[in-house]
């Protein structure tokens, strides 16, 4: 069983290691150069880019019959999902449901928001639930921003990631009830918009949802549009950078318990605890570091921590498709009930697509980046304002294929 701790890394790169480093630091190296010369002012709109879709598309999305069939397909798989965890055989050999949670839903979460944007928000069992709960609306502090999602993330990443027996379906079951009640009574007191900040899988999903070619302008109209202008959509609440970098961070270390380094360690509870907890603090501070070194060439009266952190995003599904490919091919067949055919996928595959994710996740993350900078970075600095940025995602691009390497 490999639904544990996510996925091994690869060693059998279709090219050597170096080689992959090299021409990945180069893909974004020349990115950034031919962004320099030939993108010198802001072209990205943020919500009032797009080309408006058909409006009988839009009725259909918008309609009520396609809005309650959402809520109710979500809550009949959810119950579903529990029955399964609670009443099923009490291993993942014979039980599907660790297949449905780890990468139907975790790891699925990142196509179905990419292909179709924040449909999760109508998905979301939780949500529908807690709207019918008849009770009097609180205001939900602001200063709270997206620290509520950051603990419900960091729980389930502790579930994923670190705890010995994350296969269980009884510890599914446990944390999915514990969760499930959590929100839908935080929801039924602060309405629908505890879960646009509180639900870590649903802040999760929109945040991805943000690089979708599919999306809605400010008037409200369903829109194809750059994915890059969907990055400017998401709102600069407070931990929203930290909410990323929880992401990153917890990638970083699904590739470094794969290394031989780290199972010859035997960490065990309190030690892969200590390393998640590392390699989210190191993730952060390197960010934080090159934040420091881009302050002082920054226009008056900017932000840079909330003025950066979409241009995150990308890396953050780059990461994603990188770490959980081979892992969402193999182990997604489980959730069917029958045995692993490894041979669907060849490992030269699986690498070149953990390599192309992270690369492009890179590039993209340098464009993002790059028309952020020209707005607010001073005039005379605009070219050496953004390279500590630019070693920062280099030094993630090399980090990102080392993992994955599994060298």
């Amino acid at each position: 069983m490999i639904l544990a701790h996510g996925l091994g890394g690869r060693s059998d790169l279709p090219v050597p290691l170096w080689l992959a480093l090299y021409a990945g630091a180069a893909a974004v190296v020349v990115s950034f150069f031919a962004l320099t010369v030939l993108w010198k002012e802001p072209k990205l709109r943020g919500a009032d880019a797009g080309r408006p879709l058909p409006l009988v598309l839009q009725r259909f999305v918008d309609g009520r019959f396609s809005r309650i069939a959402g809520r109710v397909l979500g809550v009949i798989l959810f119950a579903g999902f529990l029955a399964m965890t609670w009443a099923g055989p009490d291993n993942s050999a014979g039980n599907p449901a660790p297949a449905w949670f780890y990468v139907w839903f975790w790891v699925g979460l990142v196509p179905l928001s990419l292909l179709f944007g924040p449909v999760w928000r109508r998905l979301n069992p939780l949500r529908t639930i807690a709207a019918l709960i008849p009770a009097r609306r609180r205001e939900l502090p602001g200063r709270l921003g997206y620290l509520p999602a950051i603990v419900g993330l960091l729980a389930f990443l502790w579930l994923e990631l670190v705890f010995p027996h994350s296969d269980s379906p009884r510890a599914i079951a446990f944390f999915a009830a514990v969760y499930a009640v959590i929100h839908i009574a935080l929801g039924g007191v602060y309405g629908p918009r505890w879960f646009d900040h509180g639900d870590a899988f649903e802040v999760y999903a929109r945040l991805i949802a943000a690089l979708s070619p599919f999306g809605r302008r400010a008037d409200g109209r369903l829109v194809i549009r750059n994915p890059l202008d969907g990055l400017l959509t998401i709102s600069p609440a407070p931990w929203l950078t930290a909410l990323v970098l929880v992401v990153l961070g917890s990638t970083a270390f699904d590739g470094l318990t794969r290394l031989p380094f780290w199972t010859s360690l035997e960490a065990g509870v309190l030690g892969g605890t200590a390393g998640l907890a590392a390699c989210i603090a190191l993730t952060y501070g390197a960010y934080a570091g090159a934040i420091s070194l881009t302050r002082p060439y920054l226009r008056r009266g900017f932000d840079p921590y909330p003025a950066f952190a979409p241009s995150l995003i990308p890396i953050m599904v780059g990461y994603t498709v990188a770490h959980y490919f081979s892992f969402a091919v193999f182990s997604g067949q489980q959730g069917f009930g029958r045995a692993i055919d490894y041979t669907v996928v060849s490992a030269g595959v699986i690498a070149l697509v953990q390599i192309a994710g992270i690369v492009a996740g890179h590039v993209l993350a340098v464009t993002s980046a790059h028309d952020r900078s020209v707005g607010v970075l001073r005039a005379n600095y605009v070219k050496v304002g953004q390279y500590p940025m630019l070693a920062l995602i280099i030094g993630y691009t090399a980090l990102g294929i080392a993992l994955v390497s599994g060298s």
